[in-house]
């Protein structure tokens, strides 16, 4: 029997990174908003007794579905040998949490979801039901959040890729500004604001490294304006921009614009 299965992305609809921690992870404060992504996963039982996955995409490293399986047998679930072919619409590097909602996908699959925290950042979210989010700590923590209005827009991915540790050495370098009670609060106030009101420009403490290495992403925020978006930003520490804009905008993208996401 194959099993075919959907997952899920994730947007950082903000994001304020408090400090770095003596373990080396860095608590962050952000809210999360869950989106289609498009990757779907195929699954059998491995007929050669060993977990093969292979996906459409390249992927440095160790493949996060394979982490999310041996993490969740360590924790005692029985979980037999898997092909798993992954079939992946959103590009790694794009800030979307795709690989990590491939894991989600795994680990619910199987009534795993307690192993996520120690999978990945962004997968307790995606393991959760919630539509959105305020997500701390490590990632750990997730606080559902009822929005009273339905959240619809578009996501660019252009051709630049950011690399996550280098973007958090960045950020270690600069130093951090905002406690815990700021980012709490500028986020409450973020998502009280009234639907159709006009928020501009999200924050996410990763925009300021990265608008200084691609200044194509003013453009992009010009783009979402004139079109009547109510607020835009980038999601995690990049490379994708979104915007938060209601029913169908035709956009004239530019040529490093090489994905585009509606949600």
């Amino acid at each position: 029997m194959r099993i075919i299965l959907p997952s899920f992305a994730k947007i950082n609809l903000t994001l304020r990174v408090m400090n770095k921690r003596s373990d080396g992870y860095h608590n962050l404060v952000s809210t999360f908003l869950k989106i289609p992504s498009g990757d779907v996963l195929y699954i059998s039982e491995s007929t050669a007794g060993i977990d093969v996955v292979n996906s459409n995409i390249i992927i440095r490293g160790e493949n996060i579905v394979a982490k999310a399986l041996k993490i969740a047998r360590q924790e005692g679930f029985k979980i037999p040998p898997l092909n798993i072919k992954i079939h992946k619409s959103i590009p790694p590097g794009s800030g979307l949490g795709a690989g990590s909602g491939n894991a989600a996908a795994i680990l619910q699959l199987f009534g795993a979801e307690k192993a996520a925290s120690k999978v990945g950042a962004d997968v307790p979210f995606l393991c959760s039901n919630h539509k959105m989010a305020i997500v701390s700590g490590i990632g750990e923590h997730v606080e559902k959040l009822a929005a009273d209005y339905s959240l619809e827009g578009v996501i660019a991915i252009p051709d630049w890729q950011t690399e996550t540790k280098s973007a958090y050495e960045e950020l270690d370098a600069m130093g951090y500004t905002f406690d815990l009670l700021f980012a709490r609060t500028e986020m409450r106030d973020i998502y009280h604001a009234n639907a159709g009101k006009k928020v501009g420009l999200l924050p996410n403490d990763f925009l300021k490294i990265l608008i200084k290495k691609h200044p194509k992403y003013n453009e992009l925020f010009k783009l979402f304006e004139n079109a009547g978006a109510e607020a835009w930003g980038i999601t995690g520490s990049g490379s994708a921009a979104f915007a938060l804009i209601k029913g169908s905008v035709k956009f004239s993208w530019p040529s490093y614009v090489k994905h585009v996401l509606y949600f």
